[in-house]
């Protein structure tokens, strides 16, 4: 009987323990099944986190080394097509109307582009266009980035929405307005509404601090002259900061808001009567219907400009019109027309800013604009980096031909900017239209300013070929293995006529050379002063251009005839 009972315990705690691990062994079957599922996801979120680290460092070190800054941003270096649509942004340029609706003159500047697809949210996209537009000016402008930054963007529209910096987010993501053919975005910079002056250093490519000294000047004292050698920009200089002015005084700018009087050689009269109309009008009653600007291009042609503005004497100046003047020469009345009309001077010359950088941001904003038309993608990396070194180099001729002829001539007559503007973007067509611009027009320019200045002024330092200068850092390659390459005229001392020309500097390193034969017969060193005296006299009898020259080249003749006189 006890031995019956203990086998029934026995066979009872049997059981329980079977069941007690039978319960345990599922239980662990759920706790790992449940700790398997855990780690699968967290593993799958440190995946996620991992990718898009990589990706987000990736964007960022492709910025850092892409050769083209952001012209295509969200651009691998795969081969895969980027996800979305590529949309351009460009930037207005000028007036452009009111609430951003353009009008049929407004202007626009290709910046870059960039894709945006349905996961593109608008914080994205500011940031995105933030960046596009600061690599831009850093790009066009690397000294100073042209004063402007991410905080000169004031508004951009897409499709038919504006978005304004720090609004409220619209009701879809940007990809729902960017819909059929709206395939831009377009950044309004701060201007005139804002008392800024962001929006004409772009348009302009006048750096920001240049740019406000100069609306600082004409807003205190309402009158400046433009001052400058043809073609630096002074004419379309003058237009623009006229339309400033217009829209900083709270108009709309209409044809008849800004007034251009363009004075010639025979419009002299027609200037006195119409600035004697103009101060008729400031004291009448119909000064409503007077221009706020008024700009005089071309005072140089005007004669005594202290004769001409007269008859403003008596007007208030806060009565009178703003007035923008240009011409290409300083005159004898510039101190009284700073004393008596409250004119103020504006230098704008080759050697010094804004016009002496002017080129090389003009055609680096070119090649921005050509490389996004073209899509950068599709052309090689070694194309734009060569074309991105001509561009610079472009820029670096003009400042070397320019040094040469301040050396030999005068600063006055330095080339302009002008004649490079139209430099092609590519690299074939670049090097053609160069060679045609370097033999058919600067090297006739050269012969002819270098040797008007040799019969004025004399040998003023040694000749060098500034042709030595363009051979040695010629950037493109010769691929037909010519072996005059390349073929650019030189400029040698006999064709600027320096080689046997003994006037000035060259006469007295030849005289202090010959130096014991002169005094063993002074009688020769006689005849042959009396014959260099002769010929300078009957080139300056010649010249016609300037009556002032030939009344001082001969009382240097008479000097040195009564000095040669008493020799003898």
């Amino acid at each position: 009987m006890s031995l019956y009972t203990g086998n029934s315990l026995t066979n009872e705690s049997l059981s329980v323990a079977q069941d007690e691990m039978r319960s345990l062994r599922q239980e662990n079957d759920k706790m790992q099944t449940a700790l398997s599922a855990s780690e699968s996801g967290s593993q799958m979120s440190l995946q996620r986190s991992s990718a898009g680290s990589q990706l987000d460092h990736q964007f960022h070190l492709n910025d850092m080394t892409s050769p083209h800054g952001s012209i295509d941003m969200l651009l691998s270096d795969g081969c895969e097509q980027p996800e979305g649509r590529r949309i351009t942004v460009c930037v207005y340029l000028g007036y452009h109307g009111k609430n951003n609706k353009p009008v049929d003159k407004c202007g626009e500047s290709v910046i870059g582009a960039m894709y945006v697809s349905g996961k593109t949210k608008w914080d994205m996209l500011d940031n995105q266009i933030s960046k596009l537009f600061k690599d831009h000016v850093s790009r066009i402008d690397p000294v100073s980035n042209l004063g402007l930054s991410a905080e000169s963007i004031a508004r951009y529209r897409v499709g038919e929405i504006t978005r304004y910096r720090d609004a409220d987010v619209p009701e879809l993501l940007p990809c729902g307005y960017l819909v059929g053919d709206c395939l831009q975005i377009r950044v309004t910079l701060k201007g005139s509404e804002q008392c800024c002056v962001d929006s004409l250093a772009f348009e302009t490519l006048i750096p920001k601090s240049i740019l406000q000294r100069y609306m600082s000047l004409l807003l205190e004292h309402r009158r400046i002259i433009l001052c400058g050698a043809s073609g630096t920009g002074k004419s379309h200089l003058a237009q623009r900061m006229a339309e400033a002015l217009v829209l900083r005084s709270g108009k709309t700018p209409l044809p008849g808001s800004v007034a251009t009087f363009s004075v010639d050689h025979k419009s002299s009269k027609d200037l006195h009567q119409y600035l004697a109309i103009i101060a008729d009008q400031c004291e009448g009653a119909s000064a409503a219907d007077l221009p706020t600007v008024i700009i005089l291009d071309n005072l140089h042609h005007a004669g005594a400009l202290g004769d001409v503005f007269n008859a403003l004497l008596n007007v208030k100046y806060q009565q009178c019109p703003y007035i923008i003047g240009t011409m290409n020469q300083t005159t004898r009345s510039a101190t009284n027309l700073q004393l008596h009309h409250n004119f103020r001077w504006v230098l704008c010359a080759n050697h010094m800013e804004p016009v002496k950088g002017f080129l090389g941001r003009y055609l680096r904003r070119r090649l921005v604009e050509t490389e996004v038309c073209a899509d950068v993608r599709k052309r090689s990396d070694e194309s734009s980096a060569a074309m991105e070194q001509i561009v610079d180099w472009v820029h670096q001729v003009w400042l070397h031909l320019n040094r040469v002829l301040e050396t030999h001539c005068s600063s006055e007559i330095t080339v302009s900017p002008k004649m490079f503007l139209t430099c092609p973007m590519d690299v074939e067509g670049s090097q053609v239209w160069f060679t045609d611009l370097w033999n058919y027009s600067l090297v006739p320019y050269m012969l002819e300013a270098v040797r008007a200045a040799l019969q004025l002024h004399g040998r003023k330092a040694a000749w060098k070929d500034p042709a030595e200068w363009v051979v040695s850092t010629y950037p493109w390659t010769n691929s037909s293995h010519e072996p005059d390459w390349p073929s650019v005229l030189r400029l040698r001392q006999e064709d600027v006529g320096y080689e046997g020309f003994t006037h000035g500097v060259e006469a007295s390193k030849m005289a202090a050379q010959s130096g014991t034969d002169s005094e063993a017969d002074p009688l020769l060193n006689m005849l042959m002063r009396l014959q260099e005296a002769s010929n300078y006299s009957s080139l300056h009898g010649n010249d016609s251009d300037s009556t002032s020259v030939g009344s001082h080249g001969s009382s240097i003749n008479e000097a040195e005839l009564s000095r040669l006189e008493s020799t003898l």
